[in-house]
């Protein structure tokens, strides 16, 4: 019996865990990536799922590069759906920022470089929106093309990791009028 309650309140734990993320939007984003193009997120007015990538120090980026680099494999050339590596930077000295962004410039392949967003506002927003437990992990998010939440996870990827995040990018893809328009069958 005692058992069953437990398992029965992991359940509802879950499951309002779930919603909380399905309620939480992203924080706004109005910066600019590594080749400088002008971006704007969430994009309401968008159809595309959004995939984020977000580190908080330096270190992180040990963990978000293999996630980043799956990403570009797999949706490099597809136009529906927009993936970005957000590196936070905002506890970085204004008089090192340069720096830190020419070396990412140095670092990061240029075909890439429009999927970079360093940000430098709203740390404690996006901390509270990723669960933040530490600074070296990557933090994934998915979330709609209004910026609400649909899944999220962090630390190191893996098979299991990648898989779930592309099916909540299908789910997603799925549930949006373009999406749902582009993979009905005939």
């Amino acid at each position: 019996m005692k058992r069953m309650a437990r398992l029965t309140g992991a359940v509802l734990i879950l499951f309002f865990a779930a919603l909380y993320a399905r309620s939480q939007s992203l924080p706004p984003i109005n910066s600019k990536t590594l080749n400088d193009t002008q971006v704007a997120l969430p994009n309401a007015g968008g159809s595309q799922p959004l995939i984020l990538v977000v580190g908080f120090s330096h270190k992180s980026s040990e963990s978000c590069g293999p996630w980043g680099k799956r990403l570009a494999a797999d949706f490099h050339a597809n136009p529906k759906v927009a993936y970005y590596q957000i590196p936070v930077l905002q506890d970085a000295p204004s008089f090192v920022r340069g720096f830190i962004l020419r070396g990412m410039r140095k670092d990061v392949p240029a075909a890439e470089q429009p999927h970079y967003i360093p940000v430098y506002d709203h740390e404690a927003d996006w901390k509270k929106l990723v669960g933040f437990s530490g600074p070296d992990d990557a933090y994934v998010i998915v979330a709609d093309p209004q910026g609400h939440v649909v899944w999220q996870t962090h630390g190191a990827m893996n098979d299991a990791s990648y898989g779930e995040m592309k099916a909540a990018v299908d789910k997603v893809m799925a549930s949006s009028p373009a999406g749902a328009a582009t993979t009905a069958k005939p």
